[in-house]
Parts: C-alpha cells; structure tokens; sequence
C-alpha cells in the first residue's frame, strides 16, 4: 500500500511538473507574439504618420497645381480681352476714319508676349498664347514661327502629345516652310516617347536625305543612332 501511495505521489508530481514546465513554454510564446505584435503595431502607426504626411503633401501640390492653372487662365483672359480691346479701337469711327493705333500691331504684340513667357520659362501660358494667336491670326507673317515656339512650350511644359500636334501640324499646313528641317526633327523626338519609333526614324532619315547640309541633318543622325 505504501508503495502504491509513493507511485501515486511520484506520478502526481510528475504531472504537475511537466505542467509548469508546458506553462513556461507557452508563457515564453505568448510574449514573443506580443512583442511581435507591438512591433507590428508600432510599424502600422508609423506608416500611418508617413501616409497622413504625404497626403498633406500632395494636397499642398494640388493646392499650387490648381493655383498656378488659375493664373494661366486669368492670363489667357486677360490677354483675350485686352486683344478685343485693341481691336475695338482700330475699327473705323463713325466718319470712317481709323483709330491712331494700326492693327498690324495687334499679331506681333500677342507673338512678343507669347515669345516673353517662353523665354522665361512660363510654358503653359506660352503655348497658350501662341495657340491663340495662331487662332486669331493663321496668316499673320509670324504664324509658322508661332507653331514651332507653340511645340517648345508644350514639350517643355511636359505635354508631349500637344508638343507633337503642334509640329505636325506646322509640317501640314507649310510644307514649304523654312523651318521645315527643324520641325521634323522635334517632331521626330516629340513621338519617340510616345512610342512611334518607326515613324521617328523616317522622319529624321528624310532630314538627312533632302537637307544633308543642315544643321538638322547633324542632330538627325545623332538622334537616330540612338533610336533601336
């Protein structure tokens, strides 16, 4: 009986023991998981403050984005109404006589400031302003000239695909332009991005093949060893 009993309370405290050794263990794992849980927890809340961050940012962006778009406009308004007010003066009086102010004045004030935002970097107000004049006046001495600057402002502004409508379009409407060799080389590079390598190829080829003693023809060779 004794013996029993002893077996009983060996066995007994072996199961206790084993117990509070299972309970260490799965103590120790508990608070793995709950310092990889804090750690998790920490991590979501800095990506938080970073997301939070960055959305200020990019609401300060569309902020000036729209502000700056605002400006372009009231500019083109502006410009609009002072050329319908310049025009207004020019017509004739009621006793037919013109104003002292010539309209021939009228194309080259508009190309002038136009010409003055490219210069300094203003691109979207210069391509819009170009874009108007070659609206108002498309037989204006200065209108192929104008279509070129009006390509430069927009591929400088960014907008690729308006920088090569204005190009072709100078290359449709003046095929005998002057600028001609120059106009289809930008317009070459302007649809490069846009991925019509092909068409830049042989827009650039025609370049060197009709005017291999231009400046352009240098530049379109170049620019087509760069072309695959």
């Amino acid at each position: 009986m004794k013996n029993v009993t002893k077996l009983l309370f060996m066995a007994g405290s072996g199961f206790l023991l084993s117990g509070c050794i299972a309970s260490e263990r799965d103590m120790s794992t508990l608070k793995l998981q709950l310092q990889e849980l804090n750690t998790t927890i920490v991590q979501m809340q800095a990506n938080q403050a970073e997301l939070a961050s960055k959305m200020e940012e990019l609401n300060r962006n569309l902020s000036v984005s729209n502000e700056n778009l605002s400006q372009v406009d009231a500019q083109i308004f502006k410009l609009s109404a002072k050329l319908d007010d310049l025009t207004a003066s020019v017509r004739p009086g009621s006793d037919g006589a013109a104003a002292a102010q010539p309209a021939a004045l009228l194309p080259s004030d508009l190309f002038a400031e136009s010409k003055s935002h490219l210069d300094k970097g203003a691109y979207e107000p210069a391509a819009m302003g170009f874009k108007l004049y070659v609206s108002k006046y498309p037989d204006s001495e200065n209108v192929e000239q104008a279509y070129m600057y009006m390509g430069d402002a927009y591929i400088a502004a960014g907008q690729t695909k308006q920088g090569a409508i204005a190009y072709a379009t100078l290359l449709q409407k003046f095929p005998k332009s002057k600028f001609i060799p120059a106009a289809r080389v930008k317009y070459a590079l302007s649809i490069v991005p846009l991925g019509k390598n092909d068409e830049a190829k042989r827009y650039l080829s025609s370049v060197v093949q009709e005017f291999p003693s231009s400046p352009e023809a240098q530049t379109a060779k170049a620019e087509l060893a760069k072309i695959k």
